[in-house]
């Protein structure tokens, strides 16, 4: 290789670790690609290489998930990657390592909780030593992060009320995994009311209206989302929620998966739950799908905005979700790569790096829409 990589993907062979090697590749950023097991990494790199009709500029490595063996790698990088979950279950030496060895850590999670725990436990260390500390560096939760930002422009804004929607979502094994762990957690899945989270029912579907569609759709909390957690400790936010419309075709069998764990729940340790959501998620998982389409995996967030005598509203079309995590994800490491760090610590990639910057990168990347006029 003609450079040393700086750059790290954890977890790599699975569907968003190729993204992410593959957004990483395009923009010619040497990377090392890290997991358990070489084979599985041999075959996915050859995938990575089969879309982007080229070589790769990328080197294989093995650890398991260990501190002791994570440390000699952590120590030649300056950003990590970690996309491998539920994060909750197995990520804690990931972050741990990154703090040691002094790197920027990232990950592409979807759980609360995971995202909370990591704040308290990390957050000021990190900030301490000048790095990221970044979960939910993905679709969601930072695409709606960055559109709540672009509302909160205006100061008189102190709640939000935010909506993703999907057509034709496919969610990966990981992914699946990971949401169920969090609907099926009665510890967790919360909104943000006057600085106080509580949670919402996790057997409920919500009715909603998604701009330039006439028929009503259903939503879940999906988890709960990262927004609530990273403005809960924003001074400007009093209240924020959070809903997702993932898809119609998905909504009644996550229900079915979330009614049968309720009805066992009560007789069953933390532990035995964790291993309950872990085995439902294998009997979903239908394989790995196919990479995501700019013109079939379409979406919408909706971000309406509330203050004592103003409202907003911020509609921000966003695509291909999970190519968009690999994007977002290597734009990030970029920036880092180049000094472009706005703020240290335990941040959204929209605090971290500035979300008018990154929704017009991804504009011109045929991502998302275009930004409104700053106010």
């Amino acid at each position: 290789m003609t450079q040393a990589p700086k750059v790290l993907i954890y977890g790599g062979s699975g569907y968003t670790g190729k993204l992410i090697a593959e957004a990483l590749a395009r923009r010619e950023i040497p990377f090392y690609f890290a997991g358990r097991t070489r084979a599985k990494l041999e075959a996915a790199l050859k995938i990575v290489e089969e879309r982007r009709g080229s070589p790769v500029n990328a080197e294989i490595v093995t650890a398991n998930n260990t501190v002791e063996e994570l440390l000699p790698l952590l120590r030649e990088v300056d950003v990590v990657i970690n996309v491998a979950g539920p994060f909750m279950q197995i990520a804690w030496p990931v972050v741990e390592a990154c703090l040691e060895a002094g790197c920027h850590y990232m990950d592409t999670t979807g759980e609360q909780d995971w995202t909370a725990a990591i704040a308290d436990k990390f957050g000021d260390a990190f900030a301490a030593k000048q790095l990221l500390l970044a979960p939910a560096t993905s679709f969601m939760w930072a695409s709606g992060a960055m559109a709540a930002e672009v509302v909160l422009e205006n100061p008189e804004i102190d709640s939000l009320d935010i909506l993703y929607q999907i057509d034709n979502g496919l969610p990966s094994e990981a992914s699946t995994k990971s949401f169920l762990r969090m609907a099926c957690n009665d510890t967790s899945q919360y909104y943000l009311e006057q600085k106080q989270l509580k949670a919402w029912p996790n057997d409920v579907a919500y009715d909603v209206q998604v701009p330039y569609r006439n028929a009503k759709l259903r939503a879940l909390p999906w988890g709960g989302a990262c927004e609530p957690i990273w403005f809960s400790k924003d001074e400007r936010v009093l209240n924020c929620k959070v809903l997702t419309a993932i898809g119609e075709h998905l909504v009644d069998g996550v229900l079915a998966a979330i009614n049968a764990f309720n009805a066992v729940a009560p007789s069953l340790s933390q532990e035995e739950r964790e291993a309950w959501t872990n085995q439902m998620g294998d009997q979903m998982d239908t394989g790995e799908p196919p990479k995501d389409d700019l013109d079939v995996q379409r979406g919408v967030i909706v971000v309406h905005g509330q203050g004592r005598q103003t409202t907003s509203t911020y509609v921000m079309n966003l695509s291909a979700a999970y190519s968009w995590t690999g994007e977002i994800c290597a734009e990030s490491a970029e920036r880092l790569l180049n000094g472009q760090l706005k703020n240290a610590g335990f941040q959204s990639s929209a605090k971290a790096f500035g979300h008018r910057e990154l929704i017009s990168a991804f504009h011109k990347l045929g991502y998302c829409s275009a930004l409104p006029d700053a106010k």
